[in-house]
């Protein structure tokens, strides 16, 4: 093996050890941030418009994980590198190094704009990461350059078993890390006021029970997740307050508590879908919210004449913006409880906004202030080039489609799936069974509430052996029948209809 090869082998298992230790550093304590997820949350919000929309066109949710992974490939190459650039002659030096790669690394903490990291902890963190690096990368080295040549068994040892223990180090690293992070979210053990208004489910006629289907009520776990963060942000509600302000008499600043005390709690059964979900996706849920209306804290303060929008600005530094005249529409509320508990920290705890009417991305998480603008304002999507009125468009899936898209002749079969339509409900769900010349009416279940998803079924009997081209489409409240166009969600949603093909036997 060549001297610069045996610095760069040295200098990566060096890079591992030496990450591993910012990484589980990263998970104690929300201070010291992990560089490299630091940089990619940085690039993710430097990125301009155009680029971040083909990324996630092209990519989807798999935009921001290989963003993360090629940050931290070159904090690998970098580390690699460093004990070559720093040698001196055959002899290296990896003290310098070390303490080059800290400074890198420091600089690099501070970057994070949904962390305010200490100074004196990404400073000891780094310190102890540099001096890390310095020693396996320094014995690491030796143990190479002391084989003479022709020992390259010896040698190839050396290099897996370096790798080997970098490796595992990093495992090790990574999977405290992840067990730190999981155990030591924010405390959401908190107390919620009963609902004055709860939410009631309607006497309603029956309704098949079709295996497959999507519950009706979508489970925490099961709920989406979509944001902007590599991980979450960490919000204690003891320390959590919410500013209103802006074109307000009366500004205020509320605890969590006070937020309860001074506002009725109520509930509702809402749809929440994402802009970015696809036709026939999965990126939808239903959910019983419970919360303030912001209709009542706006009222609190007394907005001043000429008000437009509400801006909502989230502690992970992202802000988006609804119209005052959709703010106080009395199903939005701020949400404080998920299914009768407490929001999780992926869902925002310890409060969020929930808008019906409206995309997910303006259904703020990690809310910190409210402000009454005069103006327009545009959030971190807009300013990328999604929509800002963000109206959720009719939609239809099919989740059931006979036996795994299979059925057979004169037996009968189901079809069936969920509508939605945010605030306007759903009138009427049709099935077509040839690519939508004809449509036939499917039985429509009864909603939880006004902005509730419904679910809708089909019974079917094929009559011969074909391959159907299966096809929904629902009319939501307003008479207004979901569109054949086909788009993909940027800028303003996906439409069109979700089709699925059936193997008739």
């Amino acid at each position: 093996m060549d001297h610069t090869r045996s610095l760069r082998v040295a200098g990566l298992i060096g890079s591992i050890a030496a990450l591993a230790l910012l990484w589980v550093a990263s998970s104690l304590t929300r201070l010291v941030p992990f560089p490299p997820t630091a940089v990619a949350a940085r690039v993710v919000r430097l990125t301009p418009g155009d680029l971040a929309t083909f990324f996630i066109d092209t990519l989807g949710h798999w935009a921001l994980r290989l963003l993360t992974l090629g940050a931290l490939m070159a904090a690998l190459v970098i580390g690699a590198e460093a004990l070559v650039v720093t040698s001196s002659g055959s002899r290296p030096r990896p003290g310098i190094a070390a303490v080059m790669l800290g400074i890198v690394a420091a600089a690099a903490a501070f970057v994070d704009p949904t962390f305010q990291p200490d100074p004196l902890y990404v400073i000891a963190a780094t310190v102890f990461a540099g001096a890390l690096y310095a020693g396996v990368a320094g014995r690491v080295h030796r143990r190479l350059a002391a084989e003479e040549q022709g020992a390259d068994e010896v040698r190839r040892q050396t290099i897996r078993l370096g790798l080997m223990g970098g490796l595992a180090l990093a495992a090790f690293g990574g999977g405290a890390g992840w067990l730190v992070r999981r155990l030591a979210g924010p405390d959401t053990r908190v107390v919620l006021s009963a609902p004055v208004s709860p939410a009631a489910s309607p006497s309603r006629g029956a309704f098949p029970e079709v295996a497959g289907i999507t519950p009706e009520v979508t489970s925490v776990a099961d709920h989406y997740e979509v944001d902007i963060n590599l991980l979450p942000p960490s919000l204690e509600a003891n320390s959590w307050t919410l500013s209103i302000a802006g074109r307000v008499s009366e500004p205020l600043e509320l605890s969590f508590d006070e937020l309860q005390e001074r506002f009725e709690i109520v509930e509702e059964y809402a749809t929440l879908a994402c802009v970015s979900n696809e036709v026939g996706g999965d990126l939808v849920g239903h959910s019983r919210w419970g919360g303030v209306r912001l209709k009542e804290v706006l009222a609190a303060v007394r907005p001043m004449p000429g008000g437009e929008d509400v801006v909502l600005k989230a502690a992970d530094g992202y802000s988006d913006s609804i119209p005052l005249e959709v703010a106080t529409d009395p199903r939005v509320i701020i949400a404080l409880s998920q299914n009768g508990r407490p929001l999780t920290r992926e869902h925002g705890f310890p409060c969020r906004l929930r808008v019906p009417a409206i995309y997910g991305m303006k259904n703020v998480k990690w809310l910190q202030s409210i402000e009454v603008s005069g103006s327009d304002y545009s959030g971190y999507w807009q300013e990328r080039g999604w929509s800002d009125d963000a109206t959720v468009k009719t939609q239809s899936r099919i989740d059931v489609a006979g036996e795994d898209r299979a059925a057979r002749i004169d037996e009968q079969t189901w079809i069936a799936g969920v509508a939605w339509a945010g605030d306007r409900g759903i009138e009427l769900v049709e099935v077509s069974l040839d690519a939508g010349t004809t449509w036939e009416a499917a039985q429509v279940r009864e909603p939880l509430s006004s902005v509730s998803w419904v679910q809708w079924a089909f019974r079917w009997t094929p009559r011969e052996a074909r391959t159907v081209t299966v096809a929904c489409r629902a009319t939501d409240g307003e008479g207004n029948v979901q569109t054949a166009r086909l788009a993909q969600p940027h800028p303003d949603g996906a439409s069109g209809y979700h089709e699925v093909a059936v193997s008739v036997t």
